[in-house]
């Protein structure tokens, strides 16, 4: 049976494709409408939600068979799957078929596949290679997704406790310090420039203002690492299953 994707790597690959409903050329200079639809794609095309919608689902299916087909009789769970697909979707089914991440998955080196992810952060950008800030956020949640533990054993036998492991090793904690890895470069991304303006031509009403804005950002991310800090905690005390 062929693996699908499910509703939530959907949601991962409309997150960073984005939506355009007139069609634009993208970095790669192929015309690109929708949820990054590139397939006959003319200039000056226009579409609604609904056609962009389906157009993502025609090609999901388009690249769950080719990622499946990749795989053969390799185990994968859903998360890694939908994962894996999120990259192909970026880079091409090509790209994919010759990646570390396939290669280390399909000889059963999961943590290293999902380091891999890492290894697709560039792009061509005045005829030289160089890291995307974009990509490196993609790659992340992509990683972390691909890290996900299925939960369906615990939902089976809620009266079976694992017995504790440590942290290092959770492949939950793992996603969700990549997780916040992704955040903390985002929120870099965000104060660079205006700390940059700020050394240059002084303090000013704007950038101060500008720097007030992203520090909402920083607060948003100093919860999220409370949060994993408490999660960490919970475990050391055995309070959380064990992944």
């Amino acid at each position: 049976m062929t693996r699908e994707v499910s509703a939530e790597g959907r949601a991962l690959i409309q997150q960073f494709e984005g939506l355009s409903l007139t069609a634009y050329l993208c970095p790669a200079g192929k015309w690109t409408i929708g949820y990054g639809h590139t397939d006959g794609v003319q200039p000056g095309d226009r579409i609604t939600r609904a056609h962009a919608d389906n157009l993502l689902e025609a090609d999901l299916v388009g690249y769950g068979r080719a990622v499946d087909d990749a795989l053969g009789a390799c185990e994968a769970t859903q998360c890694e799957f939908d994962a894996m697909v999120s990259l192909a979707f970026n880079v091409g089914i090509t790209g994919f078929k010759g990646s570390t991440v396939l290669r280390l998955h399909r000889q059963g080196d999961y943590p290293g596949a999902a380091r891999a992810f890492g290894m697709w952060n560039k792009a061509m950008v005045n005829g030289r290679l160089q890291e995307m800030p974009g990509l490196t956020r993609r790659r992340a949640a992509e990683t972390a997704f691909y890290l996900t533990p299925e939960t369906s054993t615990e939902k089976d036998m809620p009266q079976v406790v694992a017995p504790p492991t440590s942290a290092a090793s959770s492949r939950t904690v793992i996603a969700g310090g990549v997780t916040v890895a992704a955040g903390v470069g985002s929120v870099a991304d965000q104060l660079t420039p205006v700390l940059n303006s700020i050394a240059t031509t002084g303090a000013s009403l704007k950038s101060v203002m500008a720097l007030g804005g992203t520090a909402l950002s920083v607060v948003a991310l100093a919860a999220g690492i409370y949060m994993l800090w408490r999660y960490l905690q919970k475990r050391r005390r055995g309070e959380v299953l064990s992944t």
